[in-house]
């Protein structure tokens, strides 16, 4: 009976609750709350421990102190969204319970889940209960009432499961938020399913990547060309003639030769298959000799190249290069090329492209501070999501002095570059920042994704709601319907002006109507940008 973990078996412990993460982050990504396309915390998360897991495939050691640092560090540094970092700091906590200790006995191992759960709360600055630091809080403490010396690994992990679920199941009533909208928390759940793999992993279970007819559907995103790279984007899905004798890895090896960029899903009967080719005939031809093709799709990507250079923003801006070097200097977290170039004009550094859909990780937004010429760098992370991720990139800095403006919005944040002065002293840029965040209320307009009630809304999918400061304050069948609906919301006695900022899904003309309503119903000056951003038809801010 195994009663030590050293660094051969944590690794493997990481690794089978990674794999088992990664292969349920789409049920993860379910749970979120809000009915939009966002960064979804399966997905985060899911980000998150890839970066351990390719860690633990470079590792050699044994030693688990050092296995437990580097893991630390990998996701530290590949963390994405609040919920990625959360648990990058739970890991954190499990390396300094380790104590750079070359292995640990059952009651070593309890005491790295108590620093875990200290850490992960310290790393919150408002800590919220019903969220996945209850639930590594709640399994640990009921570990302590059950944990002895004669606990095995075995007994140690079959516990952890059935206290993380538990706490899962809580997690409703002790978040508003999770009852009214009848889901558990995404990342508690996520929590869980790193420790449902670990105990898989105990119990002589083989935890693999799995393809899915879901990972079939959500394959490869369409606008996923890269520059440099031409000939045909190529996808299909291939009914095999005979499942039971296809050997996948003979004929992913084959299509190697034939393309670029391969990745080869199989799901039963039928794979997918993607790939960059210059001669897409042969990687059919090929292909058919085991099957029907049930769906083809060949594209050119020279033209899809050319029209995404178009879109793309480049990450340094330009007007800033130069050695001298600015008593401070700035990092903003945008996306849409209308509204990069705006923080561009008005003089940011450094724009980190990322957003709802796009949270950078730890390592993106230090990278990006490190290429400021500055030695204080203000971070702009213009989502909540993101917050925390900025934070930990800060952390790491050593070199400069890095503030992070707790900027919600993409409209927070160019209002606060409006009043950065790159000359000033630090402390007066951030004294008139932290106020001018203050001074704009941002609306956001979308499509529903799915059915939801939610701030007394009954929602339907593909509704259109207006969402202001994270809650729902219209819900109507057209765009332009909820955007109206969402300027009555926003618009106040004390409202002076209104910026309309439309996304790639709305056009002027449509942005050019929400103009003439505001100024007929409420005679305000109205500024209109295309902002080119997508998911959100519209950005409305208030000032």
């Amino acid at each position: 009976m195994n009663k030590q973990v050293d660094g051969n078996i944590f690794s493997k412990l990481v690794a089978a609750g990674a794999i088992n993460l990664i292969n349920n982050k789409s049920k993860i990504d379910a749970l979120n709350v809000f009915p939009v396309p966002d960064g979804d915390t399966g997905t985060n998360m899911s980000s998150t421990v890839q970066a351990a897991v390719d860690f633990i495939e470079k590792n050699n050691s044994t030693h688990l102190g050092e296995v437990a640092a580097g893991i630390s560090k990998a996701m530290l540094f590949g963390a994405r969204g609040n919920s990625g970092v959360i648990l990058s700091q739970i890991f954190k906590g499990f390396e300094i319970g380790f104590n750079n200790a070359d292995l640990v006995n059952i009651s070593g191992l309890l005491f790295a889940f108590q620093e875990a759960t200290k850490k992960a709360y310290s790393s919150v600055l408002k800590p919220v209960e019903g969220t996945i630091l209850t639930v590594i809080k709640e399994t640990t403490q009921a570990l302590e009432q059950v944990v002895n010396e004669n606990t095995t690994l075995e007994e140690f992990f079959d516990y952890v499961v059935t206290f993380a679920r538990k706490a899962c199941d809580e997690t409703p009533n002790k978040l508003k938020v999770l009852r009214e909208v009848g889901v558990t928390d995404s990342g508690g759940e996520g929590l869980y399913t790193i420790f449902v793999g670990m105990q898989k992993f105990l119990k002589g279970e083989d935890v693999k990547f799995k393809d899915s007819a879901e990972d079939i559907d959500k394959f490869v995103s369409d606008d996923e060309i890269y520059d440099g790279e031409f000939g045909y984007c190529t996808e299909f899905i291939l009914e095999l003639a005979s499942p039971a004798t296809f050997e996948k890895e003979k004929f992913e090896l084959a299509l190697k030769k034939k393309a670029t960029s391969l990745v080869v899903v199989q799901d039963n009967e039928f794979v997918k298959v993607h790939g960059h080719t210059l001669k897409p005939g042969n990687l059919l031809n090929f292909a058919q000799k085991y099957g029907e093709f049930a769906k083809i799709k060949s594209e050119n990507m020279t033209n899809q190249a050319i029209e995404s250079r178009n879109k793309k923003v480049i990450l340094q801006n330009t007007n800033s290069n130069t050695e001298e070097i600015f008593e401070c200097g700035s990092v903003s977290c945008n996306l849409g090329s209308g509204i990069i170039k705006r923080m561009y004009d008005l003089g940011v550094d450094v724009v980190v492209e990322s957003g709802q859909t796009q949270n950078p990780s730890a390592k993106e937004i230090i990278d990006a501070i490190n290429a400021v010429n500055a030695i204080n760098v203000f971070v702009f992370p213009n989502n909540s999501n993101i917050f925390l991720s900025a934070q930990q990139a800060a952390q790491a800095i050593t070199n400069k002095k890095v503030f992070v403006i707790p900027t919600k919005s993409q409209l927070q944040g160019i209002n606060a570059i409006l009043n950065f002065d790159k000359n000033a002293k630090a402390k007066e840029n951030e004294e008139v920042l932290n106020q001018a965040i203050k001074l704009i209320t941002t609306a956001e307009v979308t499509q529903a994704t799915r059915d939801t009630k939610l701030n007394g809304f009954k929602i339907k999918q593909n509704d259109y709601i207006g969402i202001t400061n994270g809650k729902i304050v219209a819900c109507e069948k057209t765009f332009i319907d909820s955007a109206k609906k969402t300027i009555d919301a926003n618009t106040t006695d004390e409202t002076e002006i209104i910026t309309i900022y439309y996304g790639n899904e709305a056009t002027e003309d449509d942005a050019l109507e929400l103009k003439s309503y505001i100024e007929n119903q409420y005679d305000l000056e109205v500024e209109i940008v295309d902002g080119n951003q997508p998911i959100y038809h519209f950005i409305i801010g208030f000032e």
